[in-house]
């Protein structure tokens, strides 16, 4: 019989999936549909305001109603989120729609899963860390793989992904069913807002967990939500295939990031994530201004390598500052700045429209985010610190 661990597992992985399935397949919306880039970015930013209210909410209702009774509804209404978008590709607002949903319920399956995962995992935390990391991305990675391949070559490319998205969502479903509960139901307690941080830790929140929750999606959605719109142009017979495969790249490049993270430990590895997701940045703004395109493979791996860095150390320091009555309300306030990053695409083209160019505004953003890496070097070095001087109390 699989663990629980497999078990939750298998069923984030499934979410995952579906979470970028369609990204490949807005380059066909985009011709059919005779959509702009500033649509198509607005398409993919859609997906962290509907992470909001879940991200919110689902935390702590689990903390009081149970992990299982939570996550569940979030996992099935995956799936009819991909069937919105397989039945309402024809107009741009069941688009918006499918991706609006598709946002609610990611907020709702990452958060308590990640709870729940530190919970049945909890002898080695940051081994439970890495893997939450590694399934999430390699669902991430998986889904628009697939769905570029097929969109490429493949029959009914606005369908057989779909499909494949929604059995496996079954699958998931049908084996979280037997994924042991590891909260009490608590009557007493009232489910509200609620970030989950102890009031001596909001400081380290501040300083230290939310720079390195903004690398986990800020970098990457640039390569899934604004570099094959970019490229299009340049390689029109391909461009769907050549999404797929940089979302593939950004999300597989988190595995060996995350051994580097075991290696170094959460302290350093946030730093080095910034300052991977500023390298790509810069490698990508050359690859626009030179038209060497090849860079942007390059700044995939990087800005990949920063998403996994940032996840399993972020995740890492949420264990070290939590309580454990509130490590579902903590966890969604981490994903919530994490997904505040996935505004980015949409910020960056919408700056376009003034500066007239995406090169300087992508140096910008390297610039602010080595910037970045700089000050976690001296904050997490202070956190560790402190958390060193508690535990040898």
């Amino acid at each position: 019989m699989p663990s629980a661990k497999v078990r939750i597992l298998f069923a984030l992985f499934a979410v995952g999936f579906g979470t970028n399935v369609a990204t490949p397949l807005f380059l066909i919306y985009e011709d059919r549909l005779g959509l702009s880039t500033w649509t198509l970015t607005a398409l993919f930013a859609i997906y962290p305001i509907g992470l909001a209210p879940a991200l919110v909410f689902s935390g702590p209702a689990s903390d009081v109603l149970g992990r299982r009774v939570v996550i569940m509804p979030g996992v099935l209404l995956s799936g009819v989120a991909s069937l919105v978008m397989l039945f309402g590709g024809d107009t741009v607002v069941m688009l918006y729609i499918g991706r609006f949903l598709l946002g609610v319920v990611s907020g709702v399956v990452f958060v308590v899963a990640s709870a729940w995962m530190q919970e049945v995992g909890s002898e080695n935390p940051l081994l439970t860390s890495r893997q939450l990391g590694a399934v999430m991305y390699i669902g991430f990675g998986a889904g628009p793989m697939v769905s570029g391949v097929i969109g490429q070559w493949g029959p009914a490319p606005l369908v057989i992904p779909y499909v494949a998205h929604i059995v496996l969502i079954a699958a998931g479903a049908a084996l979280l069913l037997g994924a042991p509960e590891t909260v009490a139901r608590d009557s007493s307690r009232r489910i509200r807002p609620n970030l989950g941080m102890p009031r001596e830790s909001v400081k380290d929140f501040v300083t230290v967990v939310a720079p390195t929750a903004l690398g986990v999606f800020g970098m990457p959605s640039l390569v899934f939500g604004l570099f094959p719109v970019l490229l299009k142009p340049a390689m029109p017979g391909i461009a769907v295939l050549i999404s797929g495969a940089l979302g593939f790249i950004a999300t597989w490049s988190i595995l060996p990031a995350q051994s580097l993270v075991g290696r170094v430990g959460p302290y350093r590895g946030a730093p080095i994530a910034l300052a991977c997701g500023a390298t790509g940045t810069t490698l990508g703004s050359i690859a626009f201004a030179t038209d060497k395109w090849g860079l942007v493979l390059v700044a995939a791996v990087f800005m990949g390598s920063a998403s996994g860095l940032a996840m399993t150390s972020g995740l890492r320091f949420v264990d070290i500052i939590c309580r454990p009555e509130d490590r579902g309300a903590l966890n969604g306030s981490f994903y919530a700045v994490a997904y505040a990053g996935m505004m980015m695409p949409l910020v960056v083209s919408s700056l376009k429209k003034s500066v007239g160019s995406y090169v300087p505004i992508l140096a910008g953003v390297a610039i602010v985010t080595a910037a970045g890496s700089l000050w976690l070097i001296g904050a997490a070095s202070r956190l560790r610190q402190r958390h060193e001087a508690v535990a040898a109390i």
